[in-house]
């Protein structure tokens, strides 16, 4: 874990869109710059600083500047990239509690802020966004949208927005630093499995076998943490990626349907109807 100092605006000196074909990777390398990369589609393994991990859609990889890393996809992989300054500096567990999110008891009426709170907010290398991620994908084209204006004076609204940005993805963080607080091990070890094989034909018995865990334990275990069935969260996780393709990517119906892992286009049309209240081809009219 890192902190970054927000006492003066991020310089955002490069970013853009990518598309990287199957099979694209390169030997490594470290930059002088810090890099933050948010993932729209596809599948890519990050080394970075030794530590190797699996990024998909949804996940962002943070590389402090002279930090090494190495990327590599054996599918194809869609990304948003930025270049951008300032200081990040470790942070060891008991300092984190200090920078996480915290907030205003309902019996205490905010007035104000404090002069002089902490200007510095929390990150990891890889940063799951959850629920925060539809408002970085709406800052994400904003920052597009600011971009393309051509204008040095927008320099200051892309700081804004990328600093906007990072806040949520410094947020959706320590969700997950408090909910790994919480959550017994076998629980955090069953979510990581699922969320990095959803796209597969999951089934009950085969996630139990590889936690070698019984049936009975291991859905009486997962619904008293997550308040949600494995079957439940695991179609969540599968529709919501679903929505996501057809509305961002160039992906349609039949693509999305064999790219989550469904038998067929009409059974994933059944399954999304069910789950949204209209069909897939229907869904953003």
């Amino acid at each position: 874990m890192f902190s970054y100092d927000f006492s003066r605006l991020p310089f955002v000196s490069m970013t853009g869109r990518v598309n990287e074909k199957a099979g694209w990777s390169h030997n490594g390398r470290s930059m002088d710059v810090n890099l933050l990369v948010i993932f729209l589609g596809g599948e890519c393994r990050f080394e970075i600083d030794g530590a190797e991990d699996i990024f998909c859609p949804g996940d962002v990889a943070l590389i402090p500047r002279d930090t090494p890393y190495r990327p590599h996809t054996d599918t194809s992989c869609e990304y948003v990239f930025f270049h951008f300054d300032g200081e990040f500096s470790p942070v060891d567990a008991a300092d984190a509690a200090a920078l996480t999110f915290r907030e205003i008891p309902h019996d205490k009426p905010f007035y104000g802020v404090k002069e002089n709170e902490s200007d510095k907010l929390l990150f990891d290398c890889k940063v799951t966004l959850g629920d925060a991620r539809r408002d970085v994908e709406l800052l994400l084209r904003k920052c597009t949208d600011t971009q393309l204006g051509y204008s040095s004076k927008l320099q200051i609204l892309l700081s804004l927005q990328f600093s906007e940005m990072m806040f949520h993805i410094s947020k959706a963080f320590c969700a997950q630093v408090q909910t790994a607080d919480r959550t017994p091990a076998a629980v955090a070890r069953i979510l990581g499995y699922i969320r990095e094989n959803y796209r597969q034909n999951l089934s009950l018995d085969s996630i139990c076998a590889h936690m070698g865990m019984s049936k009975q334990y291991c859905m009486r275990l997962f619904k008293a943490h997550t308040g949600m069935t494995i079957s439940a969260y695991i179609l969540d996780l599968r529709m919501r990626h679903a929505a996501y393709l057809l509305r961002y990517t160039y992906m349609n119906v039949s693509e999305t349907a064999e790219y989550l892992g469904f038998s067929g286009t009409s059974y994933f049309s059944r399954v999304f109807k069910a789950y949204y209240g209209v069909s897939p081809v229907h869904y953003f009219e």
